[in-house]
């Protein structure tokens, strides 16, 4: 088992970063999210879907259609994208469910992983896409000043 986030997840955090630097103005179309971010234009559908189902972004069909975050970048933690994705964070699975380990109720090291779980669900959570773009902005996302049309 590794622990990592699924490039899904990956995927949904440069989506939602380049969403936040340019869909203030604009409603960004999919396709030069997909195209800028590297990122194949069905997954960046399906992902899409997610989102919107999760308020994250909105979507408008048509020629003038495009996508748009749903609640200011500061209101948008890592952890509300990545989850969104991927599902609860669960570095062990006795965390969640104590009774799949029969050590579970004495166990030397269950403590650690919980503390650690936690920790690492506080630090996702206290980073905004809008702190991202602070530390990093679009040279960080290797972006030029406009968005391609």
């Amino acid at each position: 088992m590794s622990m990592q986030i699924t490039n899904q997840a990956d995927y949904a955090l440069r989506s939602m970063l380049y969403i936040a630097i340019y869909a203030e103005s604009q409603l960004i179309p999919s396709n030069t999210i997909a195209e800028e971010m590297q990122i194949s234009r069905i997954f960046l559908s399906r992902i899409n879907s997610q989102l919107v189902n999760a308020g994250l972004i909105r979507t408008r069909r048509g020629a003038r259609g495009g996508v748009m975050l749903a609640k200011p970048a500061a209101e948008i933690s890592i952890y509300d994208v990545v989850t969104t994705i991927d599902g609860p964070v669960t570095l062990i699975d006795c965390i969640a469910d104590p009774d799949t380990c029969p050590l579970s109720p004495n166990c030397p090291y269950r403590s650690f992983w919980e503390e650690t779980q936690n920790a690492l669900i506080a630090k996702m959570k206290a980073v905004s896409l809008q702190d991202l773009l602070a530390n990093t902005g679009k040279v960080g996302l290797g972006l030029s000043s406009q968005p391609v049309s």
